[in-house]
């Protein structure tokens, strides 16, 4: 009787690991990825002392993944980026243990774009010719410094954009590692969708419709139900995606008030940037739920001051490390601040890596590393877009350290 228990039970078992495990993907793509030789450097911030990795020192266009979207894996084995340096721009990798870049896409595929990269497992999502895409990224790493490391993907199609549309902005990834956030244009560009996608399955769900103007979709971080976007006339609004068709409005915007760069952060809070004066700019945090907004970083404002003076003490993107403890935000001039989540004390990071007034140049977009002890962003230090790592110093963990 106890052998008959016994057998039922583990055939019980079986049955029911079988029908909760994920199914099997299917890859319909493999390459191995060129590997080039590491070209960072390592220095030392001239006026604040932090550490700085320029992860790129080419003389190519080399820009990271705008501030909202995921660019680390979680084990930050690789960052990716944007690169044109095979003369057409491509998504690249940064190995940090060996310092190696990755031009991750084959070279006889046409470009990919839109990417974001997977918190929780080592994938990146792409849309390459309006398709979706999973690439599975598996990294071995050399152990000598003549051999370079091995890169290779496995690629699978997730769902092409329905008939008469096309994805038109960044994919976020869900919370839960579930869905894919879309905005799809359609062919007369006057009707604009918010959409998931099931990562699994490739089923498309409309989560809203509106006149074009849709833009800065994004899942949060923290919270897979909701996802945001900008719409006029208001910059902040959310959906809940169990409640499709219902958009909610973030923070009662006055006419004239700048409200800019929005960010998910955790116990579903927003970082955003602005103020009430032109030029004005503080770095702001909003509940969502109570729709209370306070400033965490202030700017500043005086009558006398010239918008290049005044720019070197206001902000334009914020985002919040995910451990809770930080917001990292950036300015015109390319100054990297740090703002103490536990007294709001605002320590520069790093400066002037951006040359001020050149509209043509990028702006940092200053992002967060997944263990919260580093930043990355563009910098122009040495005169053409670079991918720049800079850390926290220690002592910062003390809140009352001096400075």
């Amino acid at each position: 009787m106890n052998v008959l228990r016994f057998v039922l039970i583990s055939i019980i078992g079986a049955l029911l690991i079988s029908c909760n495990s994920a199914p099997e993907l299917t890859w319909s793509d493999q390459w191995e990825c060129t590997v080039y030789p590491p070209e960072h450097k390592v220095l030392q911030d001239p006026e604040t002392g932090a550490k700085l990795i320029f992860a790129t020192s080419d003389s190519s266009r080399d820009v990271n993944f705008y501030f909202d979207l995921n660019c680390w894996f979680g084990d930050q084995s690789m960052l990716a980026f944007n690169s044109n340096r095979t003369g057409k721009t491509e998504i690249f990798g940064y190995l940090p243990a060996t310092g190696e870049l990755v031009r991750l896409q084959r070279p006889d595929q046409s470009g990919a774009g839109n990417a974001t990269v997977d918190f929780q497992t080592p994938d990146i999502y792409v849309a390459r010719e309006n398709v979706a895409y999973q690439w599975r990224v598996d990294i071995r790493l050399s152990g000598d410094a003549d051999t370079r490391s091995k890169v290779t993907i496995k690629e699978r199609k997730i769902a092409a954009a329905p008939e008469g549309t096309s994805f038109f902005m960044g994919f976020t990834e869900s919370a839960d590692g579930k869905y894919l956030s879309a905005g799809l244009l359609y062919a007369n560009e006057k009707r604009q969708d918010i959409a998931y996608i099931d990562i699994e399955t490739g089923e498309i769900k409309t989560l809203l419709t509106r006149e074009a103007g849709i833009s800065h979709v994004q899942f949060n971080k923290y919270n897979p139900h909701l996802l945001r976007f900008s719409y006029s006339p208001y910059r902040m609004w959310y959906i809940d995606i169990r409640k499709p068709g219902e958009a909610i409005k973030l923070h009662p915007q006055e006419p004239g008030e700048l409200v800019t760069h929005e960010d998910w952060w955790v116990n579903d809070q927003m970082t955003f940037c602005g103020g009430y004066r032109k030029e004005q700019s503080h770095v702001k945090i909003v509940d969502i739920h109570t729709q209370v907004t306070r400033i965490l970083g202030g700017g500043s404002w005086l009558p006398d001051k010239t918008p290049r003076e005044l720019a070197q003490f206001n902000w334009w993107h914020a985002s919040g490390s995910r451990d809770g403890r930080w917001v990292a935000t950036d300015n015109w001039h390319g100054h990297i601040a740090i703002i103490d989540a536990r007294t709001s004390h605002l320590r520069l990071l790093t400066l002037s890596h951006r040359p001020y007034g050149n509209v043509s140049v990028e702006h940092p977009h200053v992002g967060w590393a997944p263990d919260s002890k580093s930043v990355e962003f563009t910098s122009h230090q040495f005169g053409n877009p670079d991918i720049c790592i800079a850390y926290l110093p220690a002592q910062w963990d003390d809140p009352f350290v001096k400075d």
